[in-house]
């Protein structure tokens, strides 16, 4: 993986050292916006003694952002007790640390420790929030899809990994595909024609489709949709049965197996076999659509 160039320091917020901001943090609680170094971050975190556990896959989404220099001035602060404790904030002094590049923040210093209890009781912002806020239509599912297809490109094939995008990687994913718009919007209109298979596997599945023939993704979505001219043996009906069975025996269908059915069916009626049952291994690896 490439490293990112680091900004220039003197175009950031003045760096303080870890003397320099013990020292204000005795004389009691105040606001400061600086720039933290990986130096800085390696300091703090050495003097912080009590913490919750470190969550690795936290860390690494917040190193991603930092290295894409997605990561804002956004008003969120990192707070430092009295004590020189990190009361909040540890993953993301891990992430400058590990990424090695230096990050202008605010922060909170002077704290009594007892305040950590109230800290982070907050409802974190969603993707869908993030999109909702962007007017984005079908934000919700917009964002389940793209989560998903994030995950394809990393190449989860099982979508099992505990890694997820960021708020920041999934708008540029965003940005880089305006066209998952489209795969949201179809994806609503064939669910609430079809319930019995979510709106994130058929938008990832639509985006996937579309890249290989926009007029069959057309035509497939369609028929998934209303069930219409499908004779015997054709894998559109066949999806169609073993999706409705699913959802009556198991009330919820697996998300990879639901994408490895779609997927499954595509690739047959683009090789024009006939299906009459339709079956997935459960564990395996959802294939490619051709």
């Amino acid at each position: 993986m490439a490293t990112a160039v680091a900004p220039a320091l003197d175009s950031l917020a003045p760096v303080l050292s870890l003397d320099e901001i013990n020292k204000l943090a005795s004389d009691g609680p105040a606001a400061l916006r600086i720039t933290i170094t990986p130096e800085l971050a390696t300091g703090l975190l050495r003097q912080n003694r009590k913490n919750r556990n470190l969550r690795e896959t936290t860390v690494a989404s917040y190193m991603r952002d930092i290295r894409a220099k997605t990561w804002p001035l956004n008003g969120e602060t990192i707070k430092i007790a009295c004590t020189g404790d990190v009361l909040d904030g540890q993953h993301r002094l891990y992430a400058i640390e590990r990424a090695r590049i230096p990050v202008e923040t605010f922060i909170v210093i002077g704290l009594p420790p007892e305040t950590q209890a109230t800290m982070d009781a907050g409802m974190r912002r969603t993707v869908a929030d993030a999109l909702g806020l962007d007017d984005e239509p079908n934000a919700t599912s917009l964002a389940a899809i793209l989560r998903r297809v994030w995950a394809w490109e990393q190449g989860d094939r099982r979508f099992n990994s505990r890694n997820s995008p960021t708020t920041a990687e999934c708008q540029r994913l965003l940005m880089r595909h305006p066209e998952l718009r489209r795969s949201a919007e179809i994806a609503v209109r064939t669910r609430a024609a079809f319930p019995h298979i979510s709106q994130s596997a058929l938008g990832t599945a639509h985006y996937l489709f579309n890249a290989i023939s926009t007029a069959e993704t057309a035509w497939f979505f369609q028929r998934v949709a209303d069930g219409a001219e499908l004779s015997v043996g054709h894998p559109v009906l066949a999806l169609r049965n073993r999706l409705t069975s699913d959802r009556a025996k198991e009330g919820s269908i697996p998300w990879d197996r639901q994408l490895a059915y779609l997927i499954h069916t595509w690739n047959s009626v683009r090789t024009d076999r006939t299906l009459t049952r339709l079956q997935v291994k459960a564990g395996s690896r959802v294939p490619e659509p051709k």
